[in-house]
């Protein structure tokens, strides 16, 4: 039911007019309201109500949409977060890839270096067992022409002077001073360090990881320089000994 109207109480508010755009009361009506476009509130209210249902129905359809753009975000960011995992671990395996290359390539490095150096041993032993032979050859024949000046009669030094002499002449060739450092150097030299970073730079992005393992391949030399090219002599056999690659 309509409200009373304001200048009559007493009046129910049954009409509408359109120029003022307020309710009024049938008196209201035929009097300030008498010129004006005055309806029934009921058709005015069917208008508003038709207005506000197709409002509605177009509110209702935004917000349907809207719930179904919040489910496709949600559905986007379940699927960025899988994503984003994916790729991180894909990352890391590669990531743990690239060092497994790098420690392939130090193990290679490491027995490059050891193995030289195994080969410098050999050498070495070889070399301090003939020192140590030739050592003791000129000690024996020393020890020797000093017993026989000491024990022997001059008959019998004059006898053997000849082998006596040969035998210190033999000793006396004896060469001493070219058996210092007589082997070879082992140094690692720093290399491909660089073209190594720029592949890592655009790993992922325009090169394959086999690209990378290439270069990690290459990376770092183990090279020798020989500080006694002309190996050592022995008296006895003439055998050259020099340190293997």
């Amino acid at each position: 039911m309509p409200p009373p109207g304001l200048s009559h109480p007493k009046e129910l508010v049954s009409l509408f007019c359109s120029e003022c755009e307020k309710a009024v009361c049938p008196r209201c009506a035929i009097g300030f309201h008498k010129s004006h476009d005055v309806t029934s509130i009921e058709e005015v209210y069917e208008h508003i109500k038709v207005k506000m249902d197709e409002l509605k129905k177009k509110t209702e359809s935004k917000i349907y949409n809207l719930k179904q753009s919040i489910v496709k975000i949600k559905n986007a960011e379940r699927e960025v977060d899988v994503e984003s995992l994916t790729a991180k671990r894909k990352i890391q395996e590669m990531t743990e890839r690239c060092i497994t290359y790098l420690k392939e390539r130090e193990l290679e490095l490491i027995k490059q270096v050891n193995s030289r150096c195994n080969a410098n041993e050999d050498v070495m032993k070889i070399q301090l067992t003939q020192i140590e032979e030739n050592l003791t050859n000129l000690k024996e024949g020393q020890e020797f022409i000093n017993g026989a000046f000491a024990n022997w009669t001059e008959a019998e030094i004059v006898a053997i002077e000849d082998q006596m002499i040969e035998k210190l002449e033999e000793l006396a060739q004896i060469e001493t001073h070219k058996q210092t450092y007589p082997v070879s150097r082992t140094e690692f030299v720093e290399e491909g360090l660089a073209e190594l970073n720029k592949v890592i730079h655009h790993l992922g992005d325009v090169i394959a990881e086999e690209r990378v393992r290439q270069a990690i391949s290459t990376l770092g030399l183990v090279s020798r320089e020989n500080t006694h090219p002309g190996g050592l002599k022995t008296r006895a056999s003439g055998e050259e000994v020099t340190a293997k690659e």
